[in-house]
């Protein structure tokens, strides 16, 4: 028995020396192929529910008047990662939300003015909140745009006269510029690289953002590959042309400016003038009596 007792307690050694060495093992490469494959599973996950949504507004019926507010071009002016039915789905979807939570806000209120007052604010932000927020997309990144275009010109101007090609010369520039050109640019030179013409591309490009500038800069170098002209000159007239519009437009904001600050001379100025003129005699007056 003396035996059977010894051989178990060296085998129990072991075994306790054998965990132990492998809890201490510490393998960096294996942590890591842990780490990914957690990292995978997690974005397959998220991929998948993302296409379960997308899936289920694509499958949701929406009227035809209510489609026909919105057209595709304006959704894509806007930028957002929704095609034009999946974006008329999910502005229906909060139409009625919105209007479900004005009513009840209404029924729970009971009368009160400021219950209803809030309960149409919810109404106005359910149906109306998607259309502002898509036109203020579209403005920001008209605005953004137009800012970057002309920098973005000049560059491509120095690149194509030291000797490179149009779609190498944008290439080069545009990885040094950020924001929406940027990322509109890099779309362009992706299909170019799949396959698609350069023409294409370019009138792709014309088509996604929303202004003229960019309109006018692809139907030149368009022209120009057609006529056989210099390329480099018609990107220097392009890029003159755009600061001279971008001059001309902040020249009539500056000239507007007296006709948007009378609101705030209204309702805010006028009112503080009045009462710092008013008070004493009317205080006066009420301490006389």
């Amino acid at each position: 028995m003396s035996l059977i007792y010894l051989i178990t307690i060296v085998f129990g050694v072991l075994m306790l020396v054998v965990l132990v060495a492998l809890i201490q093992l510490d393998d960096p490469g294996a942590r890591m192929r842990l780490h990914s494959r957690l990292l995978r599973a997690e974005k397959s996950t998220v991929v998948s529910l993302k296409q379960r949504m997308l899936s289920l507004l694509e499958a949701i019926p929406v009227p035809r008047w209510f489609r026909d507010l919105v057209d595709s071009q304006t959704v894509t002016w806007a930028g957002v990662p929704l095609i034009e039915n999946q974006f008329h789905s999910a502005w229906w979807l909060t139409s009625w939300l919105g209007l479900l939570l004005g009513v009840l806000t209404a029924v729970l209120a009971s009368g009160n003015l400021t219950g209803t007052l809030l309960s149409f604010l919810l109404l106005l932000a359910g149906f109306a909140g998607p259309y502002c927020a898509l036109q203020h997309r579209i403005r920001i990144r008209r605005r953004m745009v137009e800012r970057a275009l002309p920098d973005f010109l000049d560059m491509l101007t120095f690149t194509v006269e030291a000797g490179l090609g149009l779609v190498p010369a944008i290439k080069r520039v545009a990885a040094g510029f950020e924001g929406i050109l940027s990322e509109e640019l890099a779309l362009a030179l992706l299909q170019i690289d799949l396959g698609y013409s350069q023409r294409e591309a370019l009138r792709g490009l014309a088509n996604r953002v929303p202004s003229s500038d960019v309109e006018n800069f692809v139907e030149a170098i368009l022209l120009a590959e057609r006529l056989g002209t210099s390329l480099a000159r018609t990107l220097r007239i392009q890029s003159s042309l755009l600061r001279t519009r971008r001059r001309q437009r902040a020249e009539v904001q500056a000239q507007t400016a007296p006709i948007r600050i009378i609101p705030a001379l209204v309702f805010f100025f006028l009112p503080s003038l009045l009462l710092i003129y008013l008070a004493p005699p009317i205080i006066n007056f009420l301490l006389r009596r």
